[in-house]
Formats: C-alpha cells, sequence, structure tokens
C-alpha cells in the first residue's frame, strides 16, 4: 500500500512546476469525511489520485471537495494532508459549531484581528457542514489554521443574505473545538468541551465580557461590612494621622466600612509595643495628636467609614503614668505589680477594684468625645482578669452614652472556643480565631482535598450560627503576620492564599483586611517598629481579586453574615462548590484546591442565567463580568488553585 502512495507522491513530485502552475483557486466546502476527496467514505489512495488529477487538470469532478486543508485553494499542501491522515500522522483542526435561535436563512463567521480580516473577507467564512447534537441543528466550520493559531481575535456571526450581524466573542483564542449558542435575544454562551461531547465543557467566554466597576461600592447592610486593620505608623512613610488621611480615599474605593486602628497610644515598657500604653489619654507624638486624630476621624465619618480603636483593657506599660499616680489600679503579689505572662514590659489592671473600672469607662468615653470614634477593637478579652460581667456592664454604657451613634465592639477572642464568659455580654464580632489558626492555617500552602476544607467550613459554621455576635474572619493580622518569626500569606498559605481569600470573603462572618493585603503586599510588617509597607509591591491578581470580593460583598444579600450556605458535590476532589442564598439572591462559589488545571462537573447548581463576576484565570488583567447560563450539571475547566464566583440574575 505505501508502495504505491510513494509512488503517486513521486510522480507528483516529478511535474511539481506543472502543478504549480495549475493550482486551482476554489470557494469550496469540505467533505464530511476529513480528506475523502472523492466521496466514498474513506480516505485512502484514491483521494491522493482525484487530488493529483485535479491539480493536473485531467479531472474537476470533485473539486468542491479536494481543499482538504480549508485554506481556499487546492495544492500540494492538500495531498501532503491526505497522506498524513492515511499514515495516522494527522490532527484534526478544531471545529466551531454554532447553534442559533436567530432563525436566520444562512450563517458566515466573520473573524479579524488588529481591524483586518484574517482570511475570507466579507461576509466571512460559510459554514462547512451542519449536524444535529441533542436534536438540536449545529452549523458547523473547519476554520483555517490562522484562526485557531491567532490569539486576540474579534468574532461576528452574520447573516450572509440580508446583512444582519451580531458580535460575538472579542479578543478571543481558541485551540480545541468550540460550542456558540446564540438565544433568540441576542444573548449567546461560549463552551469548549475539550472533546468531551456537544453541550459539555467549560465555559471559557460566557459572554462580551463587560468591564466591571466594583469601585466605592457600599454595604446593603451592617451585616455586609468589611473591616480593615490600619498600623497608622505603617501605612504612609510619614507614618502620621495627616498622611493616613490622604489616602483614606483609597480605602473608601476600595469599600472598606470599618477602620480599626492599632494602638495609637504613647508606647512604653521598654520594647516599643503598642500594646503597652503608657497614657491611655493620650496619642503617640510620633503619629500626632488628638486633633489630627480627630481629623482623620472626621473625614473617614465623611467618605461614610467608621473608625475603632484598638483597646488594651488587660495591662498597661510599666512605666504607665498610673503606675504611680495610681498603684491600687495594679494586681499584685507579695507586694509587686505583675507581668501578665510573663511579658516583662505590662503589668496586670485589677478589675475586682471598681475605681479601675470606672477609669477605663472613663477613657473610653474619652475618645468618643475628642475624637468621634465609633467602637473598639478590645485586646486579649479572654484574660482571666477581667470579668464577663465588666463587659456587660461596659458595653451598653458606651452605647447609651454615644447617642445617636453606632458604636461597634469587637473581641479578640474566639469566644466560641475559648472565651464563653463573653457569650451574651454585648460584643458585635469575636475573631473566628479557631478557623483560622486551627483550620485554614492547617489546611497552609499545601491543602489540595475540597472535602477536608468543606469540613472545615461545615464545623465553623455550624458553631457560629445563633449567637448574639457575629464572627470575624481573616487569613492574617498583625499577630499572625508578625509574631511567631513572621509569616507571609504567601509562607502561611502558598499558592492557596487567593483561593482562600475568595474562601473568607464568602463563607460566613465579617472578613478583615490587614495593611497593605488588599494590593497583595506580603511583607512582614514589624509593628512594634512601624515597618512601612511597600505600596510599590502589588499583586495584581490578589488586588482585583480582593477589590471585586469587596464589592460582592458589599452588593449581594446573599453574602450578608448568617445567610444559608449550601455545599454543591463534584466531579472532583479538589473541587468545592457552594452556594450562598438569602431570599430570591444566589451566589456560586466554585474553586480548584488542586495542583493542576482540571475539568470538572459541579451538581445541584440552581439553573438558570448568571453573571460571572470572578475568574482567577483572567483576574489580573482587568475586573470583567459576563453573562452565562448554567444547568444543574455544568462542566467547568479550573486552572490550578483557581475560582470562579458566579451571581445569579
Amino acid at each position: 500500500m505505501l508502495t504505491a502512495y510513494n509512488q503517486i507522491i513521486n510522480n507528483f513530485m516529478k511535474k511539481a512546476t506543472l502543478l504549480f502552475l495549475c493550482i486551482v483557486t476554489l470557494n469550496v466546502v469540505n467533505a464530511t469525511v476529513h480528506g475523502d476527496v472523492n466521496g466514498d467514505g474513506t480516505v485512502n489512495a484514491a483521494d491522493v489520485t482525484a487530488l493529483y488529477d485535479i491539480m493536473l487538470g485531467n479531472d474537476n469532478t470533485y473539486a468542491s471537495t479536494a481543499d482538504v486543508n480549508n485554506d481556499n485553494s487546492i495544492t500540494a499542501a492538500d495531498i501532503t494532508e491526505v497522506y498524513d491522515i492515511i499514515l495516522g500522522n494527522y490532527t484534526a483542526p478544531p471545529v466551531v459549531y454554532v447553534h442559533s435561535e436567530l432563525g436566520w436563512s444562512d450563517y458566515c463567521l466573520y473573524v479579524w484581528k488588529d481591524g483586518h480580516d484574517l482570511s475570507a473577507s466579507w461576509p466571512g467564512e460559510h459554514y462547512t457542514s451542519t449536524t444535529i447534537l441533542d436534536s438540536e441543528l449545529w452549523y458547523a466550520w473547519e476554520l483555517p489554521e490562522v484562526y485557531y493559531t491567532s490569539t486576540g481575535t474579534n468574532w461576528i456571526i452574520n447573516n450572509n443574505n440580508n446583512g444582519k450581524q451580531y458580535d460575538l466573542m472579542q479578543n478571543f483564542s481558541y485551540n480545541k473545538d468550540v460550542y456558540i449558542r446564540v438565544s433568540n435575544d441576542g444573548s449567546y454562551t461560549v463552551a469548549d468541551t475539550n472533546g468531551s461531547g456537544s453541550t459539555g465543557g467549560d465555559v471559557v467566554t460566557p459572554g462580551e465580557p463587560q468591564e466591571l466597576n466594583v469601585d466605592y461600592t457600599t454595604a446593603l447592610s451592617p451585616k455586609n461590612r468589611v473591616i480593615y486593620e490600619m498600623n497608622v505608623g505603617s501605612f504612609t512613610s510619614a507614618g502620621t494621622f495627616t498622611a493616613a488621611q490622604a489616602k483614606l480615599t483609597d480605602l473608601r474605593k476600595l469599600g472598606i466600612d470599618i477602620v480599626w486602628l492599632m494602638p495609637i497610644y504613647p508606647r512604653g515598657g521598654g520594647i516599643n509595643s503598642p500594646y503597652a500604653a503608657t497614657n491611655f489619654k493620650a496619642v503617640n507624638p510620633n503619629y500626632g495628636t488628638i486633633a489630627t486624630l480627630k481629623n482623620f476621624v472626621d473625614r473617614a465619618h465623611e467618605l461614610g467609614m467608621e473608625v475603632i480603636l484598638d483597646w488594651v483593657p488587660n495591662h498597661t506599660a510599666t512605666n504607665a503614668v498610673w503606675v504611680t499616680q495610681h498603684p491600687e489600679y495594679y494586681t499584685t503579689q507579695n507586694g509587686q505589680m505583675v507581668h501578665p505572662n510573663n511579658y516583662g514590659d505590662v503589668y496586670q489592671l485589677n478589675y475586682n477594684n471598681p475605681d479601675l473600672c470606672e477609669a477605663m469607662n472613663d477613657c473610653l468615653r474619652f475618645w468618643i468625645d475628642q475624637a468621634g470614634i465609633d467602637g473598639y477593637r478590645c485586646d486579649y478579652v479572654s484574660s482571666p482578669a477581667i470579668p464577663g460581667s465588666y463587659w456587660a456592664s461596659t458595653i451598653p454604657m458606651l452605647r447609651n452614652y454615644a447617642t445617636g451613634k453606632t458604636i461597634t465592639m469587637v473581641a479578640e477572642a474566639d469566644i466560641v472556643h475559648d472565651a464563653n464568659k463573653l457569650m451574651n455580654v454585648g460584643f458585635d464580632y469575636d475573631y473566628a480565631w479557631n478557623f483560622q489558626s486551627g483550620k485554614l492555617a492547617r489546611f497552609g500552602p499545601n491543602g489540595t482535598s475540597a472535602s477536608t476544607l468543606k469540613g472545615y467550613c461545615e464545623s465553623f459554621i455550624n458553631e457560629s450560627q445563633g449567637k448574639s455576635f457575629d464572627r470575624m474572619t481573616y487569613l492574617t493580622n498583625h499577630d499572625q503576620n508578625f509574631n511567631d518569626g513572621g509569616k507571609t500569606l504567601q509562607s502561611m498559605y502558598g499558592a492557596n492564599k487567593y483561593a482562600l481569600t475568595t474562601l473568607f470573603f464568602t463563607i460566613y462572618g465579617m472578613p478583615l483586611l490587614y495593611n497593605g493585603q488588599e494590593v497583595g503586599n506580603d511583607q512582614i510588617l514589624d509593628y512594634f517598629n512601624d515597618t512601612k509597607i511597600n505600596w510599590n509591591s502589588t499583586d495584581a491578581k490578589m488586588q482585583n481579586t480582593i477589590a471585586t470580593l469587596v464589592a460582592l460583598r458589599h452588593t449581594q444579600p446573599a453574602l450578608a453574615n448568617g445567610t444559608t450556605t449550601t455545599f454543591l458535590s463534584s466531579t472532583s476532589g479538589n473541587v468545592m462548590a457552594y452556594t450562598k442564598t438569602s431570599g430570591n439572591n444566589t451566589v456560586l462559589v466554585i474553586m480548584n484546591l488542586g495542583n493542576s488545571q482540571i475539568t470538572a462537573t459541579v451538581n445541584g447548581i440552581q439553573e438558570g442565567e448568571y453573571s460571572q463576576w470572578l475568574d482567577s484565570s483572567t483576574i489580573a488583567g482587568g475586573i470583567y463580568q459576563s453573562d452565562i447560563t448554567l444547568t444543574a450539571s455544568s462542566t467547568f475547566s479550573l486552572d490550578a488553585k483557581g475560582y470562579r464566583v458566579f451571581v445569579k440574575k
């Protein structure tokens, strides 16, 4: 057999000059079986002979099927392609299938790049065949190679008979079979099946992406808020209230609702810890004055943000003014003031002394009066030295005192696990400490199991429901970042940091962002020495992901604290998917925790039209929204550690 083929090819090459003089350029339609020039249902030597006769001008019977490689001409390349098919060396080019409900009489695809058509001139490439898939008529295009080897192409589908047209993909590329479904309202979806069938596959271009503006969103309710932890000394190169005030517009643009200022008091105790205050009614002179703090708070209020102060109720610096002025405020043992937890730079306050309790309350009222602050993040409230009864009386007092103002109280404690005495004393939020340190940190950079992460989430949600307070969720804060030798997001979570960011913003509770986290900064910030944030160290993928997540959190009722979470099944053990619902609002989150790209089917999706807000594979390049139709079992292609977020229309 091969001898015969070689003889044909040799004869052909001997007459090469004549052949190229006789090349016929035709507008042709390919055969159903690729390479079957003579239409006998097989690809064999007869097809090479038919091509040879056409090119020599001896027989044009099969001219309509002779353009095997679909380059709009009949040349030696077509003989080579048939020869490769016979030898088994041929790889079929991708085919484009279109199912249209537009009711047009004829269909063409016009594809261009940089303002120029790639192959055929207007109206473009006519479909080469039709096929029936799942009882539907689909038009098929076997496009020239230039189409599927070019990136950033722009596509139009048009009616060849009456000039109607509809814009399809922009900046599109493909290398596998693509199925385009055009609805009668002009909307469309595009699915790349990866060879898995006509209706499955990954939604690679769900409609034409539209730039999504996520700036300056506001929370639908207090249960949709986002909080930001700021160290004033690190936040700007100047490290002052005034300099930080100038950057508040950046936080407002991002959508921050509450700015938590790490301790702003003068420091003492010998090691410069911000949690060793010398005077609870003064500010660190390096930061400014009480007046410039008030200016900062006033500006935040103008922008619609609250400001809460870090409050350190358990102890003061060893050289605090109270040590000499009011030694009775402190706990003593054998006549000596006590260092709590062996912290040598601080002394333990004594809450058995009613005068100390009143002095602390006076200081709490002071900052409401002097700076107009909106609440407190209260440090180490799980301390055995501070009774729950203190907070049970102090928190209502503050709220009654601050007439016309909402006072937000955050407890630095995992009340659910570690501080049951604080269960019903009035805090708005506690730390979801066990969720972060006991679960997400354990999942860390090497976690790939969806069932493991799902179990962590289910446990966290179940223990959080029905409480008198909400949870504050996070991946890092000043303790995780600097203490214990220092840990960046990268060192704690590796490539999981992006998907886990999506998780803690959407799973449950109020998300917290730490200094510079919003731009993907991955420094270790020594808050004892106010290490400056390098704002030029940015990660576009993280920055755009967080900006989108804040907007989602603000605008979707389903992402408010305490809404319903439903976990969905997947065909991959690395893919975790869940929905958040509230009324008729549904948010769908899908993430691939595996170390390689994967195609998986997610089951249990609410069928219908969705907007895709977040796609890890494109988010670094910009923030876009696109429309997509999802069925109860939809197949997705996710990059390694990839994630997507959809909102049901």
